[in-house]
């Protein structure tokens, strides 16, 4: 694809005019016109500013500047393991893993592949015979036909709580978006489906509430999503952080006491 296809693509992917678009650039719609057919060739300030309008990420930054025939620069792939990200920001986030113990965090890229998680995490899901090994997707485990189906009490409204959020996120990351294509084919399977029949609508995003069941223990849980990432950065843009935090004194007092 061409420049003016990928502009084309994402102008319409956020429901912008051209009218609109040129507008928020402040060049004219004839200027806007012939750059999506071709008839004009983009400057780097000039993908910049309409990249900032369109609100699209580094990575696909990137793309756009190799289509221009200019150097990008951003990466165009995101990091596949914490030790692939900028030495500071990797220790930022072990810190933070570090220091939110004994209570469980993970780490995700923009797909919810997990990237790293603290000990807590990996002994929870050990508890309920769920091993976590790096690069795992955390959407295929929550959503598909995996052991945590049995041990999560409210998994019916947490999974539609959980695909209506994954659904927005999934816009904003643009019309190619792996995430968009990962969880509607995850809705697609019938229970999943049934859930969000169920549970139309939530009120309850970003914090997900979670109920467990293993054995004789009960857990609950409020998750929330820290985002950790630069727009200047692809590597780390994306990047996710999901603590988990007890929601009763139960909960709470096991975790505490180890």
């Amino acid at each position: 694809m061409q420049f003016g296809d990928y502009l084309k693509e994402w102008r319409s992917h956020r429901r912008m005019s051209q009218l609109d678009l040129a507008m928020e650039a402040g060049i004219s719609t004839r200027h806007l016109s012939f750059l999506e057919t071709g008839r004009s060739r983009p400057t780097e300030g000039m993908i910049l500013r309409l990249s900032s309008v369109l609100d699209i990420p580094a990575r696909d930054q990137g793309i756009l500047f190799s289509s221009a025939g200019f150097r990008p620069r951003f990466e165009t792939r995101p990091a596949a393991a914490l030790d692939k990200l900028p030495v500071a920001i990797a220790e930022a986030i072990k810190l933070i893993l570090a220091r939110h113990d004994p209570y469980p965090g993970v780490v995700f890229d923009h797909e919810y592949n997990v990237l790293a998680a603290n000990g807590a995490f990996v002994g929870l899901a050990g508890m309920g015979g769920v091993t976590v090994a790096l690069g795992d997707n955390f959407l295929d485990a929550y959503l598909g036909p995996t052991p945590l189906r049995s041990i999560i009490v409210n998994w019916e409204q947490s999974a539609a709580d959980l695909v209506h959020r994954i659904r927005g996120e999934a816009w904003l990351q643009g019309p190619r978006s792996p995430l968009a294509k990962r969880i509607e084919r995850l809705a697609g399977h019938p229970d999943i489906g049934a859930a969000l029949a169920a549970f139309p609508d939530s009120e309850r995003l970003p914090v997900l509430p979670i109920e467990m069941r293993i054995g004789s223990k009960r857990f609950n849980w409020i998750t929330t999503l820290t985002s950790f990432g630069s727009v200047q950065d692809a590597l780390v843009q994306g990047v996710m952080i999901e603590s988990f935090f007890p929601a009763d004194d139960e909960t709470k007092n096991h975790f505490e006491k180890g």
